[in-house]
């Protein structure tokens, strides 16, 4: 086996501006030295028919937040999970096949449920509020995980969500393909007065190449087999053609 097979490559986007590598398998990126630590990290996406690729950027998106375990007094920390709302996904192909935002919800806390070792959370609550007075009324799901741990999923229904709301997220993670998101997020809350976030980008096709002479159309061919477009599409050639 290849020795960088299984590895995620990293990009970190500080809010100082200057970018650095860093790469794992298994544990948490190196946050010492100057890095600071995040209580309060946010990822964003459709996570529709949650696959590998999703699971990556959830389970890095975990692993950027702060390990308490480290702190003999532990304080909160919040994972927030942005989910695009059902209405701004009519026009994408296949859209027939596409899960509803409860039932991606679902799917994504029963991933993260796995991934913490926990069967069940300590307390769930559900919630739908409207953020403004024009706006739809957005769902929300909150799950208390440990005294210091709570994950958020919330509906979104710009690029933005949460980031701009919220002030104590401090870092957020994103894919490849979603890159210029995080300086439109800052851009953002720098209007507002508020910190820079702390940009994480991973690579999930890298985590996923066979070897080292995987080409780039190989590459992006599987990332094509990978993608929630390609399920939905299976799926609507099984169906076979509507009446």
């Amino acid at each position: 086996m290849d020795e960088n097979q299984g590895r995620l490559t990293i990009e970190r986007f500080p809010a100082d501006g200057r970018p650095s590598m860093e790469g794992t398998e298994t544990s948490a990126p190196n946050f010492e030295g100057n890095h600071r630590r995040h209580e309060s990290v946010a990822v964003g996406g459709t996570f529709d028919h949650l696959h590998v690729g999703h699971k990556l950027l959830l389970s890095m998106t975990a692993l950027v937040l702060n390990n308490s375990t480290q702190s003999h007094i532990p304080s909160p920390r919040a994972l927030t999970i942005g989910i695009t709302g059902d209405a701004l996904l009519t026009n994408k192909k296949f859209s027939e096949y596409l899960q509803d935002w409860e039932h991606r919800q679902a799917a994504v806390q029963a991933f993260l449920l796995v991934f913490f070792g926990v069967e069940a959370p300590l307390k769930q609550t559900a919630s739908r509020n409207k953020v403004d007075e024009e706006a739809q009324p957005q769902r929300k799901v909150v799950n208390v995980l440990s005294g210091d741990l709570t994950i958020n999923y919330v509906e979104i229904f710009d690029a933005f969500g949460p980031t701009i709301t919220d002030e104590q997220i401090s870092a957020l993670v994103l894919s490849g393909e979603t890159r210029a998101g995080g300086k439109a997020v800052n851009d953002k809350r720098a209007d507002k007065g508020w910190p820079a976030l702390d940009i994480f980008e991973v690579d999930v096709l890298d985590s996923l190449e066979v070897d080292n002479s995987t080409s780039k159309r190989e590459t992006e061919d599987f990332g094509d087999k990978i993608s929630s477009t390609e399920i939905r599409r299976r799926i609507a050639m099984k169906a076979g053609p509507s009446d």
